[in-house]
This record gives C-alpha cells, sequence and structure tokens, in this order.
C-alpha cells in the first residue's frame, strides 16, 4: 500500500484504472477502482461511457422539434412484441454484482480526503 501525495487532480488522474482506498477526515474508508478526478472530486467504479450517456440528449427531443407544423399526424401501426421465455432468476448469473467487491460508482469531494493510498 502506498499514500498518494499530495491530493491535487493532477496526482491522482495519473492512478486512474487502480484500485486505491479512500479515508476521510472522520475515518470512514472506502474502496474502490479509481475512475476519475476533476472538479474537486474523485469518482471510483464508474461504468466506462456512464458520463457520456448521462450528458446525451434523447433522440426523442430531436424529432420532435421538426414535427406538426399544421399537418396531421399519422398513426403508426402497432408492432407486435418478440419475447423469449427465459427461467427466473434475480441475479441474472451476475452474482454478486458488477463491481464486486467494490460497489457501484461513488464520488467524493478532495476536501473530505484524509488519506488516499494505492493498493498495490
Amino acid at each position: 500500500m502506498e499514500q498518494i501525495y499530495p491530493l491535487e487532480e493532477g496526482v491522482i488522474s495519473r492512478f486512474c484504472g487502480m484500485p486505491v482506498c479512500i479515508v476521510t477526515h472522520d475515518g470512514a474508508r472506502h474502496f474502490g477502482v479509481l475512475s476519475h478526478c476533476r472538479g474537486g472530486k474523485l469518482t471510483l467504479n464508474e461504468q466506462p461511457g456512464a458520463q457520456m450517456l448521462a450528458e446525451a440528449e434523447s433522440p426523442k427531443a430531436d424529432k420532435a422539434k421538426g414535427k406538426n407544423k399544421g399537418k396531421a399526424s399519422k398513426t403508426a401501426k402497432e408492432k407486435v412484441a418478440q419475447t423469449q421465455a427465459y427461467p427466473y432468476d434475480p441475479y441474472y448469473y451476475n452474482y454478486p454484482g458488477y463491481n464486486w467487491p467494490y460497489g457501484g460508482a461513488f464520488a467524493i469531494d478532495l476536501a473530505l480526503i484524509a488519506f488516499l493510498f494505492l493498493l498495490i
């Protein structure tokens, strides 16, 4: 275990993709894979492309802007949904989760971090 110091965005960003341990000023510990450090926040366990999907505008909004300029809308034909039968499994064969053993995405302000350790 190596301490990452100083706690600055430029220094921390060099360790993206590596497992780390965050110790806060109140003594709480958080473990995870370092995703990114920007805007004064450090993020762990973020899925690749999650930020891009959050910022993307839905395609339905683009289509609605140009329609209905005095013309009557046509009704669409109903489509029949095709389904497949699967046995019931609440975990979808992916137990115990996507980011096991670290858990879901987690973001924390750099001001709350007392120590940041690189887990080797």
